[in-house]
């Protein structure tokens, strides 16, 4: 029953994703390039008005809140050794200023020792700087929805892992040297930021980003205005946009219940197996002959 169980709870959550790099901007056609995208994005780095677009998302099952706002990253491998050293745990609570090797190559800014960054390393900088604002249309009525991103993080990593203090010389500029956003608020109070640092094991994986806390019906359109500014296309990577709500066992995965239904499927099968050779070909009870001299 527990496989039943995981199965039925595993497909109750909803999620609707919408893929938005190839769409935005739209002064581009769907058909341009990534390099011709990358050329863009920088051309335009600094202008939000020229790299944002506008998604529709159809809801067709009621989703009852709170609903998850996630984006979805396909082709980056966050688990690259190099990637995974260059950050310093101990300057990200807050327990000393300055860097070391750890955080190389992005120790200074500009190579400049005496610009020294905080929090320093690749993940931090290459922070994913996204933004999206949403509107819902319903029964020919449209209204904002609004999007929190307080209560998004784990807890141990809002008290334990991250100093409360604001970053310094970290993404300072809009120039060759960017790498992602910038920190709002100390460290402790960007929880965007601190669900960045949790790195994935995949390169296709997903990050919470914020928070609906209304109900939304079956036939509602969303209408998501994304702000596309971070760059996937020197890596020809993929970003989604993702809404889904979830039950005592999470999101919409039945991965767990088909494990356990498998297993069980072949421990009956050999089991039926064992049984069939038992009554065909049974053992001679206290057969000495089997003994090995």
């Amino acid at each position: 029953w527990s496989s039943d169980v995981c199965i039925v709870y595993g497909m109750k959550p909803d999620t609707f994703s919408y893929r938005y790099d190839q769409e935005c901007p739209t002064a581009l056609p769907r058909g341009a390039n990534n390099e011709a995208r990358l050329d863009y994005l920088y051309a335009n780095t600094g202008n939000p008005s020229l790299l944002t677009c506008t998604v529709r998302i159809n809801i067709t099952a009621d989703m009852p809140g709170p609903i998850y706002v996630l984006y979805e990253i396909n082709g980056m491998y966050q688990n690259h050794r190099r990637y995974v050293r260059s950050r310093d745990d101990l300057q990200l609570v807050g327990e000393h200023n300055s860097t070391d090797a750890t955080c190389a190559p992005l120790s200074d800014y500009g190579g400049n020792s005496s610009l020294p960054i905080n929090p320093c390393g690749l993940v931090a900088w290459s922070l994913f700087n996204d933004s999206y604002t949403m509107t819902v249309t319903r029964s020919g009525s449209t209204a904002p929805l609004p999007i929190s991103s307080k209560n998004i993080a784990y807890k141990s990593d809002v008290k334990s892992r991250y100093g409360n203090f604001t970053a310094v010389n970290f993404n300072p500029e809009l120039n060759d040297l960017r790498g992602g956003g910038q920190i709002q608020g100390t460290l402790q109070e960007d929880e965007r930021f601190i669900n960045w640092m949790r790195l994935s094991a995949l390169p296709h994986f997903r990050k919470l980003w914020g928070r609906i806390d209304t109900d939304l019906k079956k036939g509602d359109v969303v209408d998501v205005q994304v702000l596309n500014q971070w760059n996937s296309y020197s890596f020809n990577g993929q970003k989604s946009i993702v809404l889904q709500n979830t039950t005592w066992l999470g999101g919409r995965n039945i991965f767990l219940g088909v494990v356990y239904l498998v297993t069980g499927g072949m421990s009956l099968l050999m089991g039926l197996v064992y049984t069939i050779i038992v009554i065909v070909k049974p053992r001679k009870f206290a057969d000495i002959s089997l003994l090995v001299n």
